[in-house]
């Protein structure tokens, strides 16, 4: 057996963060199905997972050399871009806390590291606009309470006081709040963070391996077989509020660079403009630009987003999930996009494009690339990602994105949805044109039996939609005429057919 530790070094607090991540893992399905609160989505394990992955990938990226506050910081910076869902986004709130708190510091003795869970607790509580009792909050208060008022000072009595408390506040959830005490079970997320401290303490003790720590602790626990009908708010009810409608019935999440003070105005600008507002993250001092993750629901994304927005992803909040990714440039093809039922990803990078296919909640993805360029994105990023598989489609242009993702059919295997997907892109005829060379164009692209024709139209193409149904009434009949809005000057006009 290991010697227990009397301090607590960077590179214990990197196994820490190691452990942490293996035991989540093992217990993954576990918690997922525990998850009644704050919508019984069945996801909390996975996001708990993918947001600590974040934070061990940068703290991983550090040399052996790293010092605590480098180590600590990396760490949560990588949950807060990772973070998914409720329970994420309080994980990372919570590792700044910590990060925060052990800044300047080489090791931890037993008062730091109490201290450090305290600065945890309160950076998670702080990150909820309505606090609720018998959630993660609580059990990380109870947990960092009996940190500080641990008899034993040393880093072992106080980690150890810390977990056993967070145990006995987890049993206590089931009985504080209604939905948790109606299903008997306790909350997903505070189980989550009990798992955490499990692994801080094998790390500390040398004892019983994490993961061995972490099934022990669920074995006892009942668990929901509870899931969701349809897309629930992904920050919920804890973070955001309860409403889930008002005024739209899309979700819309990014991350932003930004100072607090901008940070604060575009607080204040989505909650004019949108429900269930959200703007979590930091900056380590005035006027410096820190992280931030966004997340608002609107019926009109572009009127939400920030200048240098990066992993843009929009939902509905009310179109069953059709497990697909639909990537595109055009803001106002966002909407039309996220009411078939995809993930949206607009101006896809790498990060968005990982965060959409985890945001789709399926196990198998149809990634729809718009350009050759997300095409090679999608391929290089998105093959190892777990743990969905991930098909891309041939679609290259928006046309084909819009066409394919509104036939699809989720039910189907992945090779038949890939099958389809690819035919119908492939029989998608597209062009680009100034608006007034719109006759032209549906002239030479349209055929007598096609059946729709789709046009994108920036602002300045001004009168299209009636002169759009007369050229194709000359030589389709039959074809419906679809006008959409690309909410970009370029390109003017985009016209698609099949």
């Amino acid at each position: 057996m290991a010697d227990t530790l009397t301090v607590l070094g960077p590179a214990d607090v990197r196994r820490w963060f190691e452990q942490g991540l293996r035991s989540l893992l093992a217990v993954r399905r576990q918690v997922d199905v525990l998850n009644v609160f704050p919508v019984p989505d069945g996801d909390t394990g996975t996001n708990l997972v993918l947001t600590l992955a974040g934070a061990a990938r940068a703290a991983g990226r550090l040399g052996p050399e790293a010092d605590l506050t480098a180590l600590t910081a990396a760490a949560a910076r990588g949950a807060l871009v990772g973070a998914r869902g409720n329970s994420g986004v309080i994980l990372s709130q919570a590792m700044r806390g910590l990060a925060r708190s052990v800044a300047g510091r080489d090791v931890l003795d037993g008062p730091a590291t109490a201290a450090a869970l305290t600065a945890a607790a309160q950076d998670a509580r702080e990150a909820v606009a309505r606090p609720v009792e018998g959630t993660v909050l609580t059990v990380a208060a109870a947990a960092a309470r009996a940190a500080q008022e641990a008899p034993d000072r040393s880093v072992a009595g106080v980690v150890t006081a810390a977990a056993r408390e967070a145990a006995r506040a987890l049993g206590d959830t089931r009985s504080q709040l209604p939905v948790l005490a109606e299903r008997g079970v306790v909350d997903a997320g505070a189980a989550g963070y009990t798992i955490l401290l499990e692994a801080l303490a094998a790390v500390v003790d040398g004892g019983a391996p994490a993961t061995a720590r972490a099934r022990e602790a669920l074995a006892s626990l009942p668990a929901s077989r509870a899931a969701a009908d349809g897309a629930a708010c992904a920050l919920g009810a804890g973070v955001v509020g309860t409403d889930v409608a008002g005024r739209g019935d899309l979700e819309v999440m990014y991350v932003l660079h930004a100072t607090a003070e901008q940070a604060a105005l575009l607080r204040d600008r989505l909650d004019a403009a949108g429900e269930s507002v959200a703007v979590v993250g930091g900056s380590e001092g005035p006027g410096e630009r820190g992280l931030w993750q966004v997340h608002v629901h609107t019926a009109d994304p572009a009127a939400v987003l920030a200048g240098g927005a990066e992993q843009v992803c929009v939902r509905s909040l009310t179109a069953p999930p059709s497990g697909v990714v639909a990537c595109t440039r055009l803001p106002g093809l966002v909407a039309p996009l996220a009411a078939t039922g995809a993930v949206v990803v607009l101006h896809p990078d790498p990060a968005g494009l990982e965060r959409g296919v985890v945001d789709a909640g399926a196990r198998d993805v149809l990634l729809l690339p718009c350009d050759e360029e997300s095409a090679a994105l999608a391929t290089s990023v998105l093959t190892p990602l777990l743990p969905q598989r991930v098909s891309v489609a041939a679609t290259r242009t928006e046309a084909a994105v819009l066409a394919v993702a509104g036939e699809q059919h989720p039910g189907a295997p992945a090779t038949a949805r890939l099958a389809a997907a690819d035919d119908v892109a492939g029989r998608v005829r597209t062009a680009t044109c100034a608006a007034d060379r719109l006759e032209e164009a549906v002239a030479r692209l349209v055929r007598p039996r096609d059946e729709l024709v789709t046009a994108v139209a920036g602002p300045g193409a001004t009168g299209v939609a009636e002169r759009l149904r007369t050229a194709v009434l000359a030589v389709a009949p039959e074809a419906e005429v679809l006008v959409l809005d690309a909410g970009v000057p370029t390109p003017e006009l985009l016209l698609g057919v099949q």
